[in-house]
């Protein structure tokens, strides 16, 4: 009979030598190793198999996901002014990472858990470890059974149109664990996902730091021990941020990071508890899709379309569907009602990196502000994501004969 079996495996990833900091501006914000580590980066891997397909997911604490550089277009809204961002990992690295586990890069999701205090460029020392990582985990694979809870985070805020707390736009608050267990019931893993920008690290802003959603986890594992692996999977959070947050705090905010880092483990650690008393959900099929759409740019910008990557994973009841966008919020209440699944996770800034993607209200609604700024997308790219994630959701649609 078939049976979900899978592994878990962290690997640490803070660097080693001086480091420029993706997330604001690598050439003003260089972290040293010997003065401006907070506390250590980590990427989190899991491999999973149903004896016919094999899938990995890996969550890294890193700000970006993508192989290729991606020129933003300029905060002011100036045209034609880029910021280039450099590629978070070589080239190929993905596909690197698959072939460890034995299978195609299109069976492999890559999620950046967006702290804006990690390395702009993770090279080949760093994305070997978490080769080695998939490597392990792939030949020590066991039998799997899953849980899953969703509730609420109070950790996050709509941020627009200043970057600072506003609640009177409305967003998605869900909190999504998924716990695997292995056979006698205890806890070797798990999924978490939520919606937040991690920039709550200020002054100064040259340090390394897995910031309050690395904290988040960590905490977690530690109450686990043996082995225990949390993967943050970042949602789609183009215009979420830290509740309280107006970026104009004075002194060090590590403090607050620490603070609010375990705020989010709390909710955790709370939902999760509620997943253990639930009965085990289905695991299989494991099924995988990704699919490009070209979305249309705006008026100035220098290509007149951008590809960006949808991926879909199907684990039995849940659906993790991600984009390489930095996707607003909004889109997740037009989403999941055509999800057929029990547990529905977004995620963006996965498998690539291609600039914030406004939902069509926001492009109406003139509030404007840095998020519009600097997306290169026209308001026609909305229409157009909207329908190719239905189609996604649609490939891993459930059916009653498949559970």
């Amino acid at each position: 009979m078939q049976q979900l079996r899978g592994a878990f495996r962290k690997v640490l990833m803070t660097p080693d030598e001086i480091a420029p900091l993706q997330g604001y501006d690598p050439n003003v914000h260089i972290a040293d190793p010997e003065t401006d580590i907070l506390d250590d980066l980590y990427a989190r891997v899991v491999v999973l198999d149903d004896g016919k397909r094999r899938n990995v997911i890996i969550s890294v604490d890193c700000c970006l996901a993508n192989e290729s550089a991606f020129q933003a277009a300029d905060p002011s809204g100036k045209a034609p002014i880029y910021r280039h961002l450099l590629q978070t990992f070589p080239e190929g690295t993905r596909r690197n990472w698959g072939m460890a586990a034995g299978v195609g890069e299109q069976s492999v999701s890559v999620h950046a858990t967006h702290t804006h205090s990690a390395p702009e460029h993770f090279g080949p020392k760093y994305t070997a470890r978490i080769e080695q990582a998939i490597r392990e985990a792939a030949s020590e694979l066991r039998p799997l059974r899953v849980r899953a809870a969703a509730g609420e985070t109070a950790v996050s805020v709509n941020r627009r149109p200043r970057l600072q707390h506003n609640d009177e736009l409305p967003i998605d608050r869900s909190l999504h664990v998924i716990v695997f267990e292995d056979e006698g019931g205890g806890s070797v893993g798990s999924i978490v996902n939520c919606a937040v920008h991690p920039t709550l690290l200020l002054n100064p802003m040259n340090r390394i730091s897995a910031e309050f959603v690395g904290l988040a986890v960590k905490e977690w594992e530690r109450e686990c021990g043996d082995g225990f692996a949390a993967l943050f999977i970042q949602g789609f959070s183009g215009d979420v941020g830290p509740y309280g947050h107006y970026r104009n705090e004075p002194g060090d905010t590590y403090p607050w990071v620490r603070r609010l880092g375990h705020e989010l483990y709390m909710e955790i650690a709370a939902i999760a508890a509620a997943a253990r008393q639930t009965p085990t959900i289905a695991a299989l099929p494991l099924a995988s899709a990704e699919r490009k759409v070209d979305l249309p740019t705006r008026a100035g910008y220098f290509k007149p379309v951008i590809p960006v990557t949808l991926y879909g994973l199907r684990i039995g009841e849940l659906l993790l569907v991600s984009a390489s966008c930095e996707v607003f919020n909004g889109y997740v209440d037009i989403l999941r009602p055509r999800s057929c699944a029990t547990y529905t996770l977004f995620a963006g800034i996965s498998n690539g990196y291609t600039g914030y993607l406004p939902t069509a209200e926001a492009f109406r609604d003139g509030l404007g502000g840095y998020e519009m700024n600097t997306t290169p997308y026209d308001a026609e790219a909305a229409p157009a994501f909207v329908q190719a994630a239905g189609q996604l959701l649609g490939e891993l649609r459930l059916h009653i004969s498949d559970l």
